[in-house]
């Protein structure tokens, strides 16, 4: 037997083929979470290679330094030998001393802050304190030859006294301890390099991660840019689907109602006809027959049996008048015969006994079907009846009239009223009127609030129909 093919996903269920439209959300969290971390990593990483750079520029400043407080202890000593020189050759000239006596100033603050440079347990230390004795006795050369007003004695035949060695050292010292700091400084140099180049590659690594994830969220986002519009697409379709359904069944109810409708006002039409030919015709003939038996016993029969035929022909007549209401409720006579204006104006008359009435009817019938003004017909007649039977109103009013292409009816009272919003309330008859006026395409309002009274309002178009018949109003008087 063949495994069970999968249905097409169009004849899937919405709900399923949203469910299958959908991305996981994991990878969306996920791909910002990531996106977050590659941030804050590179800013990271950025604040660090920037503390770097700072750090190797203030130790190249600061071996600079160095080497400038080495370069000025030098240029020191040799200003102060010159003009010792200088002082001794010309005869003990005091100007020549100005040199040597802002050098000696300069020295001692140099010596302090080298000291500071090479500190107890570096490396330098011991060449430092070398240099340092060696200059030392330098001064104290200096100052001999310019307390005594002579140079050094020569140590032999063409070679410097000991000012010179003296000076050698403290080059060669200067020298050792220059080099010492340039190579220190160039390894610093070479591993701030080194680090600068690690953390440069590591941003380019996470600026091009960080890119990546930029592209991958636009993917995304892409994605479910279109996965949106085909669930957009989807929806409408099924909306689509569901509104023409819903279309077509409203219809049907629709047309089922309005069938019923007329069915039934057909059905009162039949009825109403039967019982005017058929029993009508037999109450008037029993009621006739009665009458003759009556007159033909005369004086022969006795008091007993003449009431009772008496009896008789009132009931057969209050039959016939029953007869007669429930035709007219079932086919009202006067809107055949005269019209809907009339046929109103005479349900009114029933009212004004128990209710102020106040009527706005038009002085001539309109021009209608005799559908539409049935159904106009019948709205007033429920509206009435609920009105008598709930409302315990005491004012009433009904009106007719007709603007431009359509028709109004409307009646109101100042009765109860109700919620119309209530569960509770039973709406079979207003169903009914709002089903008789959506039959001809027009509106229905109902107002209502409790203690506030009722109003229904029923527009329609106007309908073209047989001229209507002649009022009663209209009709020439004998």
């Amino acid at each position: 037997m063949p495994p069970p093919t999968m249905p097409p996903s169009d004849r899937l269920p919405l709900r399923q083929q949203i469910t299958r439209l959908l991305p996981h959300k994991l990878w969306s969290y996920l791909l910002i979470t990531t996106g977050c971390l590659a941030v804050i990593s590179l800013l990271a990483f950025g604040r660090l290679h920037s503390e770097f750079g700072i750090e190797a520029m203030r130790s190249t400043q600061d071996y600079k330094a160095r080497i400038d407080r080495i370069d000025a202890l030098l240029v020191a000593v040799l200003n102060a030998e010159t003009g010792v020189r200088g002082y001794l050759l010309s005869g003990r000239n005091p100007a020549y001393l100005d040199s040597y006596e802002s050098s000696e100033k300069e020295v001692g603050p140099l010596l302090e802050r080298m000291s500071q440079d090479f500190p107890e347990g570096s490396a330098n230390r011991a060449e430092f304190e070398m240099l340092r004795g060696l200059v030392a006795l330098k001064r104290s050369i200096l100052s001999e030859a310019i307390l005594s007003g002579r140079p050094p004695p020569l140590i032999s035949q063409g070679a410097g006294g000991p000012g010179k060695a003296y000076m050698d050292q403290i080059r060669t010292s200067i020298d050792a301890l220059r080099a010492r700091l340039e190579e220190r400084n160039r390894q610093v140099v070479e591993e701030s390099v080194r680090r600068l180049g690690s953390i440069q590659r590591t941003v380019t690594a996470l600026a091009v991660g960080a890119l990546g994830l930029i592209v991958a969220l636009f993917a995304v986002q892409q994605r479910q840019a279109a996965l949106r519009a085909r669930i957009a697409e989807l929806l409408k379709h099924e909306n689509d689907v569901l509104e023409s359904t819903v279309v077509q069944r409203t219809r049907e109810l629709s047309d089922l109602a309005s069938y019923l409708t007329d069915s039934r006002e057909a059905e009162k039409a039949r009825l109403a006809r039967e019982m005017h030919d058929e029993l009508g015709a037999l109450l008037t003939a029993a009621k006739m027959d009665a009458s003759w038996l009556l007159r033909s016993l005369g004086a022969n029969s006795s008091p007993d049996i003449q009431a009772r035929f008496r009896r008789l022909i009132d009931t057969i007549g209050s039959g016939i008048t029953i007869k007669r209401r429930i035709i007219d409720d079932l086919r009202p006579p006067l809107l055949q015969g005269l019209g809907l204006v009339e046929a109103l104006r005479a349900t009114s008359d029933d009212l004004r006994h128990d209710y102020a009435l106040t009527l706005n009817l038009p002085d001539k019938d309109i021009h209608c079907p005799e559908q539409q003004a049935l159904a106009l017909f019948r709205i007033a007649q429920e509206a009435i009846t609920n009105i008598r039977k709930y409302a315990n109103a005491h004012h009433l009013e009904l009106g007719l009239e007709v603007r431009g292409s359509d028709v109004h009816l409307w009646i109101a009272d100042d009765g109860d009223g109700f919620d119309i919003a209530s569960p509770t309330l039973n709406r079979h008859g207003l169903a009914g009127m709002k089903h008789r006026v959506q039959m001809f395409e027009g509106e229905f309002s109902l107002v209502s609030a409790p203690g506030q009274g009722t109003r229904i309002d029923a527009r329609m178009p106007l309908l073209d129909g047989p001229p209507p018949p002649e009022s009663v109003h209209n009709q020439p008087v004998a």
